[in-house]
């Protein structure tokens, strides 16, 4: 009989640890990883920079205003050669690494803060919205899902009153 029950027992324990600690789950993907990592957050970043660009060329162009100072840096001005042609490249990949932490990834922003950097700007209401219709037509155009497009306006709503008004 103690044979028997030493036998339960031991069943009874492998099948109790094997129901709880056999297999661990896997994490759920953060949203850096649906976003495709680095280099899908680069490919929306490259998006909207160009998407900006686009929408600064045309008349009556709302974000013109806010954006000729880093225009003029890159492109120069009235024939003068450019006085800073690698502040466009710097202000991407800031913001790569910034939706990269941002969003969960092992990336590490390390420019400034929303609020220092947008200080002096006086970015408007409708230039954030209008520089957030170019984020969302580049999201588009990389297929980004309805719910991690949701994930990731939550993390660029919240930087909106460190840019608007300063």
């Amino acid at each position: 009989m103690n044979r028997n029950l030493l036998a339960t027992g031991l069943l009874a324990c492998s099948l109790l640890l094997g129901a709880c600690g056999g297999k661990e789950e896997a994490a759920a993907p953060t949203l850096y990883d649906r976003l495709g990592k680095t280099e899908g957050i680069a490919s929306i970043v490259d998006g909207l920079i160009a998407n900006v660009g686009a929408e600064t060329a045309v008349p009556n162009s709302v974000m013109l205003r806010s954006h000729k100072p880093m225009l003029d840096a890159v492109n120069g001005v009235n024939g003068q050669a450019p006085t800073d042609p690698t502040r466009l490249q710097r202000l991407r990949n800031n913001f790569v690494d910034q939706l990269g932490e941002a969003t969960g990834g092992p990336l590490t922003y390390k420019g400034l803060s929303m609020l220092t950097a947008h200080r002096g700007m006086g970015v408007t209401a409708k230039e954030f919205s209008v520089w957030r219709e170019q984020l969302e037509a580049s999201l588009n155009s990389n297929k980004v899902s309805a719910n991690d497009k949701a994930e990731l306006y939550v993390i660029i709503d919240n930087m909106y009153n460190d840019v608007v008004g300063h």
